[in-house]
């Protein structure tokens, strides 16, 4: 499974844990359910992480009962983000360039 199918497949999982959650109790009901679901498939299939990240956010702005969607894209991107500063990092201590690696890990 590569990255993006596995993103994917997070995301479907979050948001169908909280229709069951919101189905048992009862802060979903059946209607709001069919029309949620309807909304969450049409923002798929994602492109990239930035269009998982950018559908995402929309509809979370629409459907603020699934937050967890965005707390979950956010800490996605952060890890991605660390992940990418700790690749220039090791480039630059293989180097023996200690001050470049310490300038990576500074930027925000």
């Amino acid at each position: 499974m590569d990255d993006l199918s596995a993103l994917t497949h997070q995301l479907e999982y979050i948001f169908l844990k909280k229709i069951i959650a919101g189905l048992k109790d009862k802060t979903i009901n059946l209607i709001n359910a069919k029309t949620y679901a309807n909304d969450f498939l049409s923002i798929e299939p994602f492109a990239s992480a930035d269009d998982a990240y950018a559908k995402t956010m929309d509809f979370v702005s629409k459907h603020n009962v699934f937050k967890e969607l965005k707390t979950y894209m956010d800490s996605y991107n952060n890890e991605k983000n660390d992940l990418e500063k700790i690749s220039k990092m090791r480039e630059h201590m293989k180097n023996s360039d200690i001050d470049a690696a310490l300038q990576v890990a500074k930027e925000n």
